[in-house]
């Protein structure tokens, strides 16, 4: 499996804005000698020493993750803005433009993972074919309310693809494209799912966001550990820090802190912080980063658990 990720943010898009440019050239300028723009080269070396905040961005398009099969076929998971810009690529390369398919599996219907079906560019060619996944037993009526006159231009019998809607229960294990897949329903307002797949060598990957677990549930949590064991990739919504979910119960949301001590317990290879929260701008973003690093080595130096920070155009092979 390849997993490339196209909207990291959650809630709502929260794009970065000119003055936060500004702010960002102004940070780089300070930090940089004469030396360090001498040369192109010197240029490069010097960019490798910034943050991340500094010389990049984490992105502000809501949830969308792109999973490529080993059989090269695309599998994404929800439908946030990110989506848009996932369209287009595709169909900039020649796919999707009239026989192509391609699987979208949607956790929920919160607008954040739905909003970016509309500007989905695959979904208006005539003899695609768009094939939803879901353990939402109602999915399609959903998506049919948000696309009503009143909400949007164009409902969703007048995108030309055609447009298949699979339930398939929690729990139950059924195979896509090489991969076998399952669900797990998490807490969440209005309801959750999370989603794994599981590779024929037994690699697996997991998209868990918009999940709330907390200290209260951290000790009955043995059906989730077993549900996320050995995973090689847990991706985890962590839009809150660990005080601000205290403070923020049943907003549907989790911590880094936690997600660690669930992957660390889960023997989990890699996790994933997602979902971010959308008033944190970047630098806030890189806090975040280094303070689930020093949590995990204060709580669990010897872990092998790598955390890595989720960004739009991140890339991982499994």
């Amino acid at each position: 499996m390849k997993i490339k990720f196209w909207g990291v943010r959650g809630s709502i898009a929260s794009p970065i804005n000119g003055k936060m440019v500004e702010q960002k050239i102004r940070e780089v300028l300070k930090l940089a000698s004469p030396a360090d723009i001498l040369s192109p080269e010197s240029i490069d070396r010097f960019l490798q020493t910034l943050p991340y905040s500094l010389k990049g961005t984490y992105g502000g398009n809501t949830t969308c993750i792109e999973l490529i099969t080993e059989e090269d076929q695309t599998i994404i998971i929800d439908a946030g803005t990110g989506l848009r810009q996932l369209g287009k690529s595709l169909v900039d390369n020649g796919k999707m433009t009239g026989k192509g398919e391609i699987s979208i599996f949607l956790s929920h219907s919160h607008w954040d993972h739905i909003q970016g079906l509309m500007f989905f560019l695959p979904i208006y060619f005539k003899g695609n074919k768009i094939k939803f996944y879901s353990s939402v037993e109602n999915l399609e009526e959903r998506l049919r309310y948000q696309q009503i006159k009143t909400h949007f231009p164009l409902t969703l019998d007048e995108m030309a693809a055609d447009k298949i809607f699979n339930h398939f229960p929690e729990g139950v294990t059924e195979e896509l494209y090489g991969l076998e897949f399952t669900s797990k329903a998490v807490r969440h307002p209005g309801g959750c799912f999370s989603y794994k797949f599981t590779q024929p060598d037994g690699k697996s990957f997991v998209f868990c966001s918009d999940a709330e677990f907390s200290i209260e549930t951290m000790d009955n949590i043995e059906a989730y550990i077993e549900y996320f064991r050995n995973a090689d990739v847990l991706v985890f919504d962590t839009q809150y820090t660990f005080e601000e979910s205290l403070q923020k119960i049943d907003w549907g949301h989790s911590s880094a802190a936690i997600a660690t001590d669930i992957a660390i317990k889960s023997n989990v290879k890699k996790l994933i912080l997602f979902h971010h929260e959308p008033f944190y701008d970047d630098a806030k973003m890189d806090l975040v980063t280094i303070n689930a690093f020093k949590y995990k080595d204060m709580t669990a130096p010897s872990h092998f658990l790598k955390i890595e920070t989720a960004y739009e155009g991140m890339e991982i092979d499994i």
